[in-house]
């Protein structure tokens, strides 16, 4: 029996990623983590997954669902119903190139990357477009107006905040917002109606407002806007002989390329610094092996800020599962954008003259001339080769110069000193590409989303210890910014080298609090440099801090 239904409406648009996006597909391909892709090979948001993000969305900002998402059978499979609300697959719109990542986990006791946790991920850079599509039924036994608010929410959120789907979306990926969007309402009680939606698939209806902007509920917004003291870039590796890495860049939706600083890179940093806070504090021991370290045990609000792994491969099969921390990061983007002919000339170039410097080598080894080993290994391309094809490169480096404003790239040597011989090691000499992107308004803020309601230590706990849980996160975040206004922290590759150094002013970095974020909302438009002099404030922070790291002794 077909269930009866009064009213309809449609909310059509596109979906476009705001950042890098991964929706995790079938393991197979060049990577580990593959993107998801459908019967056409296209890469696409299941509809599940959109559907799942936006009901728990609309939770978080306390809308009423009015039991439109359905419900679930009872213990014994009786009953239930099913959703009247349908979201379709959103495939992506032209055909988007689709980007490998790398990613690596730090080892907390050895700094250097974790054994076994070096890992590739497909994404969809900023500005893919998703073809999207929504359908809300209004059935008899609930009033037309109750799914029209509905709808109206939806749209709200995804053409205002937007969400955040697939992977890693506390570390900066899968924000995606609705533009062009689109809503027809359809009455289908009536013959007159019925016969209307089938010739015009019903009439426009109303848009609510949307803000870009807004803070979603149950959010504590940190803005932290910063500048490097000299180079700063997440190296890429790229083969060849004459320059060996690159800084890390991201398509922008609109033709360009712009420096990206990843979120899982900032997070990481924070991370670290938190639990370096926190150990001091607690005295609690590092554990030897990666997966355990990220359990963060006795390490209280680093947890609830930032997550733990999960028990699968500790051999402890009591722990808890893992949990996804309350701190969003979101990936941070230079100001200005990088010419795509100009950006691409330069990696093009690069990749041209090792290739050419490789047949070069090989061809001087079957020759037997100077530099040929004689044998089957190419040998090394000659000084003069590399000099040339390094002029070649620099001349495309100034041409991106003169077309980019508020960023310089250098290519800069090293070289690693032999400590027996006091000269240059051999086969270590190398060149990379930095930016330098020095400027006050050179990179956009990092944006640091708090969600209040998952900083609860134990999600069971409700009244006074949780606003205690709370107030000592919160405590946690304010120190390790403090220390990143102090200079104490920096980002990127080559930290320990004088490179990713940054400077952060505690008067220009503000909080903006959403609705439904209880006595955070006191901070809301607030400097954190007013926040750390407010003596009743911090006093109350302090407090919670140290009991939960110390049990209240002071």
């Amino acid at each position: 029996m077909s269930r009866r239904v009064t009213s309809r409406w449609e909310l059509t648009g596109t979906l476009v990623a705001q950042a890098p996006l991964h929706i995790g597909g079938l393991d197979i391909g060049p990577a580990q983590l593959v993107q998801a892709r459908d019967g056409a090979d296209r890469p696409l948001l299941p509809g599940t997954t959109l559907a799942g993000v936006i009901r728990s969305a609309l939770q978080a900002e306390g809308v009423p669902d009015y039991q439109l998402w359905g419900l679930p059978p009872d213990r014994d499979g009786a009953g239930g119903e099913a959703s009247w609300v349908r979201v379709d697959d959103a495939p992506a719109i032209d055909e988007p190139q689709v980007e490998l990542r790398d990613h690596v986990s730090i080892d907390r006791m050895h700094g250097v990357a974790a054994k076994g946790h070096l890992f590739s991920r497909e994404v969809l850079p900023a500005g893919t477009r998703f073809a999207f599509r929504m359908v809300v039924d209004a059935p008899e036994s609930i009033a037309a107006d109750e799914a029209e608010q509905l709808v109206h929410a939806i749209a709200a959120r995804l053409r205002g905040p937007g969400i955040s789907v697939g992977a890693a979306v506390t570390r900066g990926l899968g924000l995606v917002r609705l533009a062009d969007a689109e809503l027809r309402e359809s009455m289908l009680a009536t013959r007159a109606g019925m016969i209307a939606a089938l010739r015009s698939g019903g009439k426009p209806a109303d848009l609510p407002d949307a803000d870009p902007d807004e803070v979603p509920a149950g959010v504590l917004r940190v803005v932290v806007p910063w500048r490097p003291h000299g180079p700063l870039a997440v190296q890429v590796s790229s083969d060849g002989d004459v320059v060996s890495a690159f800084p890390l860049t991201g398509r922008d939706g609109a033709g360009g390329h712009r420096l990206e600083l990843p979120g899982s890179s900032i997070k990481g940093v924070l991370r670290s610094h938190a639990e370096r806070i926190t150990r001091t504090v607690t005295g609690a021991k590092l554990r030897e092996k990666f997966l355990a370290q990220m359990r963060a045990d006795g390490l209280g609000p680093v947890a609830a800020l930032f997550g733990t792994a999960a028990a699968r491969d500790s051999g402890d099969r009591d722990l808890p599962a893992g949990r996804r921390g309350a701190l969003r990061v979101a990936t941070c983007v230079s100001a200005t954008a990088l010419p795509a002919a100009q950006w691409d000339a330069v990696r093009l170039l690069q990749q041209r003259l090792s290739e050419t410097a490789d047949h070069s080598g090989q061809d001087n080894g079957e020759d037997g001339v100077e530099g040929g080993t004689g044998g089957d290994d190419p040998a090394p391309p000659k000084v003069s080769d590399q000099r040339a094809a390094l002029s070649r490169l620099q001349l495309a480096v100034d041409d991106l110069n003169e077309a980019v404003d508020g960023i310089r790239f250098t290519i800069a040597h090293h070289v690693a000193v032999d400590r027996w011989t006091g000269g240059a090691a051999d086969a270590l000499l190398f060149a990379t590409v930095e930016p330098h992107a020095t400027g006050p308004d050179a990179w956009q803020p990092i944006i640091l989303d708090l969600a209040v309601d998952q900083l609860d230590q134990d999600p069971t706990t409700t009244g006074p210890g949780a606003d205690d849980d709370r107030r000592a996160a919160l405590t946690l975040l304010l120190l390790v910014l403090r220390d990143l206004c102090d200079g104490w922290l920096g980002f990127g590759h080559g930290t320990t080298r004088g490179a990713g150094g940054v400077r952060v002013d505690p008067k220009a970095v503000t909080f903006r609090a959403g609705h439904r974020t209880g006595w955070f909302h006191a901070l809301g438009n607030r400097s954190l440099a007013d926040v750390l002099a407010d003596e009743e404030l911090t006093a109350s922070l302090t407090t919670a801090w140290l009991t939960a790291t110390t049990g209240g002794a002071a």
